[in-house]
This record gives C-alpha cells, structure tokens and sequence, in this order.
C-alpha cells in the first residue's frame, strides 16, 4: 500500500514539475508574488496538460475513443515485439554454443 502511495505521489509531483517548468520558480502565473493564485494557477496547468495528453486521437475531449487508439497502438507494437522475439529466438536455436576447453 505504501508503495502505491509513494508511487501516485512521485506521478503527481513529476506532472506538476513537468507542466509548470516553462515558470521561474513558484510565482507561476509571473504577477512578482507567490500566493494561492499560483498554486492554482499550477493545477490548472497540470489539469490541461494531462487532459491535452490523454486526448490522443485529437478530438478534444477525453472518451473511450483516446482508449480505442491506445489500445490499438499497444496491440501492434505487441505484435511486432513478438515477432521480433520469434526471429530472435528461432536464430539462437541454430547456434551451437562454443565449447569451454
């Protein structure tokens, strides 16, 4: 459970870090102070961030279809991991291996 826990924070902290780096520091939303409008200001930069990432397929918004299209890339890199894993394997099979003498 802590792991989980450790693990959603780290996510968390690294999207905040990852949408907010464009600012000099904490002052976000570059007004010369640091407040709670910053803070907001770095949610909602995460919040569109992730939305505008989650949006695959470019239709803007963010529905089963984004999941369709995950899906299916997933499927065919799998696909081609498999084969390539085959071809590999099939060419280890004919080797012989060299004697230790």
């Amino acid at each position: 459970m802590e792991i989980v826990l450790f693990a959603v924070v780290v996510v968390a902290l690294g999207a905040f870090i990852y949408y907010n780096r464009s600012s000099k520091g904490l002052d976000v939303n570059n007004d010369g102070k640091v407040d709670a409008a910053d803070a907001k200001a770095a949610v909602q930069n995460v919040v569109e961030g992730v939305k505008a990432t989650a949006d695959v397929n470019k239709d803007g918004k963010v529905d089963s279809a984004d999941v369709a299209v995950v899906k299916e890339k997933a499927k065919t890199v799998a696909k081609k991991t498999t084969a390539k894993a085959k071809e590999t394997v099939k060419k280890s099979a004919g080797r012989t291996p060299k004697s230790k003498a």
